[in-house]
């Protein structure tokens, strides 16, 4: 997660953008997917957004953008850490901690 403040390319979130829509678009294949996705857009927008408006809204985004929030979300952070199962090569979390702090390549 940290090489998306400094290393995240135009490549990388176009095949990503690419990716979601098309999630997006086999994810409304029946009636029940799509009532919800109808009851999330009217919680959220209090309305429903087109196709058309939710990918201009992806399309919108661009790497500069993923590494702002990345930086604003990962650096100098308190981090939650949740695990399940073998934790034995888990970092510690003050490990996780001080890179975050100074986060520098």
């Amino acid at each position: 997660m940290v090489r998306l403040v400094h290393k995240t390319s135009d490549e990388e979130v176009e095949r990503a953008k690419t990716q979601l829509k098309a999630n997006m678009l086999m994810q409304l294949d029946g009636s029940s997917p799509i009532c919800e996705d109808i009851g999330r857009q009217m919680l959220t927008y209090g309305r429903r957004l087109t196709p058309a408006e939710i990918f201009a809204r992806i399309d919108a985004v661009d790497a500069a953008a993923v590494r702002k929030t990345a930086d604003e979300v990962i650096n100098d952070k308190e981090h939650a850490l949740a695990a399940i199962g073998p934790i034995h090569e888990l970092p510690d979390y003050n490990f996780i901690r001080r890179r975050s702090y100074w986060i520098r390549y």
